[in-house]
């Protein structure tokens, strides 16, 4: 038998009374799983709330130091925006030059 998740199912909602269903809620900019009533109100599932706290930890702007090894540059990953997008050391990412002043860095 699989078990039931609770984010699965409807939840009343402590404002109106009605039936919260689940949905994605995007929060910040990261989608959450949560619930949303009819009357507007949302409610966050427990287990996604810290992904949406590592989430705006990791939104912070950071300065870091561009290092020189061998014939390559490189630089740190803070660990907050590791933590929240999910990378691990030996991870692979994809790395371009957007234009003359951003270099983006795809996980």
């Amino acid at each position: 038998m699989k078990k039931k998740k609770i984010e699965d199912g409807t939840l009343e909602c402590p404002e109106c009374g009605g039936k919260a269903k689940p949905m994605k809620i995007s929060v910040a900019g990261a989608e959450i799983s949560g619930w949303r009533c009819s009357c507007g109100y949302e409610m966050l599932s427990p287990g996604e709330l810290e992904k949406a706290y590592l989430f705006l930890q990791a939104q912070k702007h950071e300065r870091v130091k561009i290092s020189k090894r061998g014939n390559s540059y490189m630089i740190t990953i803070p660990k907050a925006i590791a933590d929240a997008i999910g990378i691990e050391s030996l991870d692979m990412a994809e790395v371009y030059l957007k234009d003359r002043k951003t270099i983006m860095v795809e996980v």
